[in-house]
């Protein structure tokens, strides 16, 4: 979260870097310091003691992207890994009833995938995985600010934005954001309000697939 909150703010010598791209291992190096440092963060004192973790994964992953993530956890100081499906474990986190005899629908948006499933009695019973996430939802409203108004966003602002008022159908309460952004040609940053009727055209288009 730290990190995150760098980009679009660091100076040119410092570049921010996202070691996993589409829910898979991009940066192994990067990777494997991270885990790192989260196993250093919940144990700052237990030195030598190799704990075990358990993974989220994208469900659609493969065998050999499954292994990578496995062995970067390994390296990084993880005694022994378990692999669990993000939408199994979001299920889990928002309180869902798993493993009761009935279908459970799950929609996991990530950032470069979502995975829809259905689970009961625990297990996933159907699957499928979309190439469309957040990532290209924020691509759509920087795109859309850049036709409209001639100004440039990034990719954090366009998140920040989309978290805020952003919606798949027409809410009682249409609401607007402000945020800065630079006009192409050269002038200083300026405000620009968008309303939640502005976001919800930008996001339309990576937005259908997953509605239909």
């Amino acid at each position: 979260y730290e990190a995150k909150r760098m980009i679009e703010r660091t100076p040119e010598n410092i570049r921010a870097i996202r070691p996993l791209k589409d829910g898979v291992i991009a940066d192994f190096e990067v990777t494997e310091i991270l885990l790192r440092y989260f196993i250093q963060k919940v144990q700052p004192r237990a030195w030598g003691v190799r704990p075990r973790m358990v993974v989220s994964v994208p469900s659609g992953i493969t065998s050999v992207e499954k292994k990578a993530v496995k062995n970067s956890a390994i390296n990084a100081g993880a005694r022994k890994v378990y692999t669990v499906a993000e939408c199994k474990a979001g299920a889990i986190g928002a309180g869902l009833h798993i493993a009761e005899p009935v279908g459970v629908m799950v929609i996991d948006i990530g950032g470069g995938t979502t995975g829809v499933a259905v689970l009961s009695l625990g297990e996933l019973v159907t699957l499928e995985t979309l190439p469309v996430a957040g990532d290209e939802m924020d691509d759509a409203v920087i795109n859309y600010v850049r036709d409209m108004y001639g100004m440039e966003i990034g990719h954090r602002t366009a998140e920040e934005v989309k978290i805020a008022i952003g919606s798949a159908y027409p809410l009682q309460d249409e609401v607007s954001y402000e945020i800065r952004g630079k006009d192409i040609a050269p002038a200083p940053p300026r405000p620009l309000a968008l309303s939640r009727r502005e976001i919800r055209e930008a996001i339309r288009r990576p937005i259908h697939p997953l509605i239909h």
